[in-house]
């Protein structure tokens, strides 16, 4: 299918310069910019046409798929890691957002990656995983600002496990 009006800013955007494109994106989206410069290094090599824009988030969107797998599964177990693979990778929602040139696939991703670390961080006493955490909380915000909803809540579980192991 052609182009909805919103895959049709992101791909204006990715057919600019990275200078003209991140001098831009101010003014037509409500966004950070860490998708679109993605896009735009991506449409590089696979230019800007359906198939190749879009297959950025197809490509993000099936990596979400095991990582919903061990963020499950560390959390509760095998079987809900199993579960939610498959939910993830059957959701309408998600199949959608997986095949839109738009930031979404990549906040989900994300989103999936900073409950992973968050769960381990949880576990492990080394500061690997909260780094890790960190990283990838930051890399959502910078992707989408709603990130912020799932970022602090974990940032607030953070906290409150880390004074409880201080003896």
């Amino acid at each position: 299918q052609s182009f909805s009006g919103d895959e049709g800013v992101t791909v204006a955007l990715v057919e600019l310069g990275l200078g003209d494109m991140l001098d831009t994106i101010p003014d037509t989206e409500s966004t950070p910019p860490l998708y679109y410069v993605l896009a735009w290094l991506w449409a590089q090599v696979f230019g800007t046409g359906e198939v190749g824009i879009r297959s950025l988030s197809a490509l993000l969107g099936t990596l979400t798929i095991p990582v919903a797998y061990a963020a499950a599964a560390r959390l509760v177990s095998h079987r809900a890691g199993l579960a939610a693979a498959a939910l993830t990778a059957v959701s309408p929602l998600l199949v959608w957002y997986s095949q839109e040139a738009r930031s979404y696939a990549l906040l989900v991703l994300l989103a999936a990656l900073s409950l992973l670390f968050l769960a381990r961080a949880l576990e492990e006493e080394r500061h690997g995983p909260l780094v890790w955490w960190a990283v990838v909380s930051a890399l959502a915000l910078a992707t989408h600002y709603y990130a912020a909803f799932l970022v602090v809540p974990e940032a607030v579980w953070l906290v409150a496990a880390s004074r409880r192991r201080v003896p």
